[in-house]
């Protein structure tokens, strides 16, 4: 895998995704209109669907073997707990940087995932747990860090996360993913397996179903889905943050995500000193300085097509 053909591959990736998910809804529309019902987990699926037809295509391209090319190494017992561990220490992170962007963006995971919410707890865990970890761990740890890694660790770690963050299309979600995908490129860097970011993603993505769960047992979680919280953290401290997020919130927000990062970077070092892997996960300056490489034109091209959609979706709604 190379940056020049991941480059290119990028812009074209995210062209497809849009083009073929508004295909996909418009089909749905009609299906809809002639009486056949189309739950809403459908579309979800068929979103990750997408990402991962896309993902199968470039890889058959390059001749790509998943299993050979990309890191699917097989973690321990200890890895596993500390990859989850690390997990969830960035849930505070991702809930102080959604109720900055909820002061000024949509929350549109949040809209689109209340009628998931509402569904069995097994289909709540595969929807948003499982498939989405699998899947975009594939693209954006797989192929982009993966390809971006040869050029350099830390700058490979900041594309892959800019990538991701991108990716999600909407300004609320683009910024906590934009954070936990640097994240979890040093994860996958600490332990050389693909399985840890995985597993932190997992983890984080289980959040608003574990609150939701305690929100139904206490009585309060409406069958509707009006009290629901969102995927990735998009939680109740920050789903009403005109009104909720005042200074005081945000600084107890910063304080609780300081603190937590700082334990989610330990679990992160004492996974790659199990693998003699401390030395590749230091941040080195002159990687971060030298991002400007990754920047080819198809790249520029790419994130401009994102950050239009981005604005876009913010005036239309």
């Amino acid at each position: 895998m190379e940056v020049r053909k991941v480059n290119v591959f990028f812009p074209i990736f995210i062209v497809g995704y849009i083009a073929l998910s508004i295909l996909a809804g418009s089909v749905m529309a009609v299906l809809v209109n002639m009486g056949i019902p189309m739950p809403d987990w459908i579309q979800y699926v068929i979103s990750e669907g997408i990402i991962l037809v896309i993902a199968i295509i470039y890889m058959a391209v390059n001749r790509i073997d998943p299993m050979k090319d990309i890191s699917y190494k097989r973690i321990g017992f200890v890895d596993g707990i500390l990859s989850l561990a690390a997990g969830y220490c960035m849930i505070p992170m991702v809930l102080f940087l959604n109720s900055i962007t909820m002061l000024f963006s949509t929350n549109y995971l949040e809209e689109g995932t209340t009628t998931l919410l509402t569904y069995p707890f097994f289909m709540q865990v595969i929807l948003l747990a499982v498939i989405p970890p699998l899947v975009e761990e594939l693209v954006f740890r797989g192929i982009f860090f993966g390809s971006y890694r040869k050029a350099g660790m830390s700058g490979a770690a900041i594309m892959s996360g800019l990538i991701f963050g991108c990716f999600h299309l909407n300004i609320n979600q683009g910024l906590y993913a934009f954070a936990i995908g640097i994240v979890f490129a040093y994860m996958v860097e600490a332990t050389g397996s693909l399985w840890s970011s995985v597993i932190a993603h997992f983890a984080i993505n289980t959040y608003s179903i574990g609150v939701v769960q305690l929100l139904k047992m206490t009585g309060i979680y409406a069958s509707d889905g009006q009290a629901v919280g969102a995927l990735e953290g998009e939680g109740e401290l920050a789903a009403s943050a005109g009104a909720l997020a005042t200074v005081m919130q945000l600084i107890v927000l910063l304080a609780l995500a300081t603190a937590f990062m700082m334990l989610a970077v330990l679990c992160i070092r004492i996974m790659a000193k199990r693998h003699g892997r401390l030395e590749n996960i230091k941040v080195r300056t002159e990687g971060i300085k030298g991002i400007k490489k990754y920047l080819s034109a198809p790249v520029v091209v790419g994130l401009a097509i994102c950050i239009c959609y981005m604005i876009a979706i913010e005036f239309a709604g």
